[in-house]
Parts: C-alpha cells; sequence; structure tokens
C-alpha cells in the first residue's frame, strides 16, 4: 500500500491489519516517485503482495498545498518540498482542467482523486516490472480515497487502472526492462 504520511490515515488500523500483514509504504502526497517505484517493486517481487492500493485521503495538505501554489495562494515552501511534491502538480493541473466549473479550493476533492490516477499512470510509465506483474494477473492494482472524517473508504474503479495500464503499455515511451 502507498498513502500519505499524515497521520490521520492509520493503514494498520484501518484495516485491521497486525505485524507483517500489509507493506507500508508512506510519503506527502501518496506520491510514486523513484523510491516509491522501487519500495512497490520491492513489495511485489520479493513481499509476494498480490494487490497494491495507491490510498488517497480527504484534506490532503500535499494536494492542498499545491493546489494553492498554482492559484498563486500559497506560501513559500521548503527546500526539499518542491521535489516532493512536483509529481502532484499535473494532477492538479488537469483536475482544473477537466472540471473547468469548479473555481478555486473547491477544486482539491477532484485533484486529489485525480493524483491517485496521475500516481497509477507514472508507477506503470516507470516500472515495467509492475506492468508485468499486473498484466499477467499476478498483482492487481487499486486506487483508493479514505475520508478522515467518516472513516470510510470509497474504492475507484479498476477498470480505469485498467485502460491506464492499457495506455501506458501503448505508449513508447514508457521504461522498458533494463537486459542483464
Amino acid at each position: 500500500m502507498i498513502t500519505c504520511s499524515d497521520s490521520r490515515v492509520p493503514v494498520e488500523a484501518i484495516f485491521d491489519a497486525g505485524i507483517m500483514d500489509i507493506f507500508v509504504i508512506r510519503v506527502a502526497g501518496n506520491v510514486c516517485d523513484v523510491d516509491e517505484r522501487g519500495s512497490i517493486e520491492y513489495g511485489l517481487a520479493h513481499v509476494n503482495t498480490p494487490v497494491l492500493v495507491v490510498l488517497g485521503h480527504t484534506q490532503c495538505g500535499a494536494v492542498t498545498a499545491v493546489t494553492h501554489a498554482i492559484l498563486g495562494t500559497g506560501h513559500p515552501l521548503e527546500r526539499n518540498i518542491p521535489p516532493l511534491v512536483d509529481n502532484i502538480e499535473p494532477a492538479v493541473r488537469k483536475a482544473m482542467a477537466d472540471n473547468p466549473g469548479i473555481k478555486g479550493t473547491a477544486i482539491i476533492p477532484k485533484a486529489i482523486e485525480e493524483n491517485i490516477w496521475h500516481g497509477i499512470e507514472e508507477l506503470f510509465m516507470e516500472s515495467p516490472s509492475t506492468r508485468e506483474f499486473v498484466s499477467k494477473g499476478y498483482a492487481k492494482v487499486l486506487g483508493a480515497i479514505y475520508d478522515v472524517g467518516t472513516g470510510e473508504i470509497s474504492w475507484l474503479p479498476e477498470t480505469k487502472t485498467l485502460e491506464i495500464l492499457k495506455r501506458v503499455e501503448a505508449d513508447s515511451s514508457k521504461a522498458v526492462a533494463e537486459k542483464h
């Protein structure tokens, strides 16, 4: 599971999981950058994890900060935060483009969902082994949103994940497996 580092998303408690029940990767904004993709590959290939969940959450501070930055209402960020959250910017911009009637910070819930889809797409673009695990049916990739107010999880349609995988597999710019 890749999820946000926000303490309001206590993954082990949410899923009633004990030690060694789930493999959790926590990072601000549940982004799928290099370190996270490497951790995901390890979980799928060596821990034999059958399901990868990209778990976003309501009121996500990282998505909110990026939205404010794009809207010009943000504050200066510390040196290492922009490269951490730069993966979120395309998701926020796509949410804005796809929902032109939603103005200002009201776009944040749409951006949170789009950030999950963007993370899944980045994972598939940059991880040939993850694509292979999913294509061969060894693992599933699911998106979900945890509501920090109600404690409920909204599962996103797996069909969209498979559409993203199909689109990425047809993309000639995707990362390919290295030959050893």
